[in-house]
């Protein structure tokens, strides 16, 4: 592209973001959740009670599970729903850490897919042993395709999407930060990114390793809440790092944590994150600062804007941080910026 070219077409991403930003009347853009008609990311959060549960699906197809909550969950609720959406396969297993609630239904969806020649690419964790029979059960059902990930290490999706692990087994990509043996402490955490969407998932870490991450973390759309809300996990530092627009609670009614904590939804909210919780469990947000799906919810990203909906949600689209144009100019929403000149280098 020549150089003359090359400022037109930055001239003209210029105008076209800038009346996107300032038209008072814009409509929110419905997205597809097929995303075999679109590109569109697709990450659906399933309610297993208390505990976690990703599916993660690429626009070309890969999926992707992450955690399928406690011992039962996975048999009654994830499979059911894997099925519901004729996934018979998945490319990635990642267990966040090895407490039951995140790991105890892993092997009923393995075995319950057929085994462990139904991952396709691998099971990732933080490696080592646990002394489960959660742990020991699903240490058998993925068998060879068991993998340690890394600090550092990037699985590579296609269609531009990345998920990048920052955090495993206490280790950064700076070095040990956690020497401790809180399984929390030891969660991976991951960086999901795809364009200018971005994602942070954080398993169950808290305060013992927080700090530690956030030279790693960064400005994102979606934290998913670490440790179900928990006290001793959301610092205020890795919110002042992470800015998300919205905040993912995975949570059971009823659960004897007292998760989420009143407190850690304060801090969120306080840092201008809109609340979504599976359930209600021991706190909700205040009135006009979250929502509660009563079940399963959907976030679908074409990688410059975002759609939340779930049978008890309000339905909302939202643009990523980085295509909010020239609020960037601000100097708040600087990712963008390596993009627009990416552009213009040819």
């Amino acid at each position: 592209m020549s150089k003359k070219n090359s400022r037109v077409y930055l001239a003209f991403y210029f105008l076209l973001y800038l009346s996107s930003c300032h038209s008072p009347n814009r409509q929110q853009t419905n997205i597809s959740s097929n995303p075999a008609t679109a590109s569109h990311l697709e990450i659906h959060i399933i309610d297993v009670g208390q505990g976690d549960c990703f599916l993660i699906i690429t626009p070309s197809g890969k999926k992707i599970i992450i955690d399928a909550g406690n011992t039962g969950r996975g048999a009654g609720f994830v499979l059911p729903y894997l099925k519901d959406h004729n996934i018979s396969s998945i490319d990635y297993i990642i267990a966040s850490h090895f407490h039951s609630d995140h790991i105890g239904g892993l092997d009923e969806v393995v075995n319950g897919l057929g085994g462990s020649t139904h991952i396709l690419s691998a099971a990732f964790d933080r490696g080592g042993n646990y002394d489960s029979g959660a742990f020991r059960d699903y240490i058998k059902s993925i068998g060879d395709k068991r993998k340690t990930i890394s600090p550092g290490q990037m699985i590579e999706l296609g269609d531009d999407i990345k998920m990048k692990c920052i955090a495993s087994n206490g280790d950064t990509p700076g070095g040990k930060a956690y020497s401790g043996t809180d399984e929390n402490a030891l969660s991976v955490v991951l960086l999901l990114k795809y364009r200018t969407f971005d994602m942070y998932l954080g398993g169950d870490s808290n305060s013992a390793i927080e700090p530690s991450l956030v030279p790693y973390a960064g400005d994102v759309d979606v934290y998913k809440v670490s440790h179900h809300g928990s006290a001793t996990s959301s610092t205020q530092r890795l919110l002042d790092c992470l800015k998300p627009e919205v905040s993912v609670i995975t949570v059971g009614d009823g659960n004897t944590y007292g998760h989420p904590n009143s407190g850690t939804i304060s801090r969120l909210v306080a840092v201008n994150s809109y609340v979504y919780q599976t359930e209600s469990g021991a706190a909700v947000p205040p009135p006009g600062k979250g929502e509660i799906a009563n079940g399963n919810f959907l976030i679908i990203a074409d990688g410059y804007s975002y759609t939340i909906s779930g049978s008890s949600l309000v339905s909302k689209t939202r643009p990523t941080d980085s295509s909010q144009a020239f609020a960037c100019l601000t100097g708040k929403h600087s990712r963008q910026w390596p993009f627009l000149f990416l552009v213009s280098e040819n």
